[in-house]
């Protein structure tokens, strides 16, 4: 009977001996080796390895995967005293497991610590810059990207130092104003939309009082034009007239006086005129005088 315990002790002992002394380690894993409580050995590979059985020596399992850290809009000053509201997170990973496990243990805890040191190299960031210097585009030397790839390298060197993770990217999610301060900041856009839309209207008028100016010139222009050629015209057509007047005068005298005076007399009798005029006047010669007998040729 006894023989049977010891057989069933010795066989109990080394099923614990061996499970405390194979260590699995998955690919997504990272295994350290713990001796009285502090790291001897840190396993990366996946596979099975070994080590002196517990409590000589134990085993602590961490993730080495990339971990995503999501931080709260925290409230930030620029160098030019405006408050700015950011949110961010930040992209990490386990980089010397020893220097983990002795300064933070676990993960919860590492969130804790880096969103403090990520936060504290925000501000410190932002602190630097002016505001219109945080949104700069056409700067390569500023703006939102530059700055915070400098947040990344301060922080993943405090972060390598202090606790062992590497910090792979820190980038801002949203980018706000204080509530208090969106009042200002609207009145703010507001201004500059009237001032820019009074530049505009102001450069409107003047293009208009411009183009005025000009039709008006070109207006004026144009009918002296056209008035000089009008008269150039008239004046040619009076010298043609007048020509032709004294052609058909030299051809037959009385009978352009004959002409001559019809009209007249269309132009001075009507139904109701009245003239009092003496009998000896030109103009009734030949209403008075009988037509005289034209000699054949």
């Amino acid at each position: 009977m006894k023989r049977r315990l010891w057989i069933v002790g010795v066989l109990v002992l080394g099923v614990y001996l061996l499970a405390t002394s194979i260590v699995p380690v998955k690919e997504t894993e990272i295994a350290v080796v713990m001796q009285f409580g502090k790291p001897v050995r840190t396993i990366r590979e996946a596979g099975l390895a070994v080590k002196p059985p517990a409590p000589i020596q134990t085993r602590m399992i961490l993730d080495k995967r990339l971990q995503m850290l999501i931080m709260e809009p925290a409230e930030f000053v620029t160098r030019d005293r405006r408050n700015l509201v950011v949110a961010a997170f930040a992209a990490w990973r386990i980089s010397d497991p020893g220097a983990f496990l002795e300064s933070v243990r676990d993960r919860e805890t590492a969130q804790i610590r880096l969103r403090d040191l990520v936060n504290a190299s925000i501000g410190a960031a932002i602190g630097n810059f002016p505001l219109n210097d945080i949104f700069a585009v056409g700067d390569p030397a500023q703006g939102v990207g530059r700055i915070f790839q400098g947040v990344t390298d301060q922080a993943n060197a405090m972060a390598l130092r202090e606790f062992g993770i590497e910090v792979i990217a820190v980038r801002p999610s949203r980018f706000g104003f204080p509530r208090q301060n969106l009042r200002a900041i609207y009145q703010r856009m507001i201004s500059e939309q009237e001032r820019v839309a009074k530049q505009y209207r102001a450069e409107g008028k003047e293009a208009a009082a411009n183009i005025r100016s000009g039709t008006e010139r070109e207006t004026r222009e144009l009918l002296a034009r056209a008035y000089r050629e009008s008269q150039i015209v008239k004046g040619k057509g009076d010298a043609e007239a007048a020509k032709i007047y004294a052609d058909a005068f030299n051809a037959d005298a009385d009978y352009y006086k004959l002409t001559r005076t019809l009209d007249a007399y269309e132009k001075i009798l009507g139904e109701e005129t009245t003239l009092i005029l003496s009998s000896d006047s030109p103009i009734f010669e030949y209403l008075l005088t009988p037509p005289q007998p034209v000699a054949a040729p």
